[in-house]
């Protein structure tokens, strides 16, 4: 099956990502989710409802430039791809 073909189908999700143990991601992951947990228990409860929006709206602003690298990603990709298939110039 060709990609763009899995990508109709929704066999290719460009968003998903899996987590490698003992990466770089993956150990800040494991000291944020330690750091929240420590800072959590010293919180009253309206305080904790107050970082949990944060963290909500933290997460959504990700999410915004997660999809806009993305998306500047792909075109870059596009235009270089444009560039060395319609390029007439003859220089190699």
């Amino acid at each position: 099956m060709r990609m763009i073909e899995n990508l109709f189908y929704g066999n290719i999700c460009p968003c998903e990502k899996s987590l490698t143990r003992g990466s770089e991601y993956s150990y800040l992951l494991n000291l944020a989710v330690k750091n929240e947990e420590k800072l959590s228990a010293l919180l009253s409860p309206q305080q904790k409802e107050m970082f949990e929006k944060i963290k909500d709206c933290m997460t959504d602003m990700n999410n915004l430039l997660e999809k806009e690298a993305f998306i500047d990603g792909f075109r870059l990709g596009v235009k270089l791809i444009a560039e060395a298939v319609y390029d007439m110039s003859g220089d190699v």
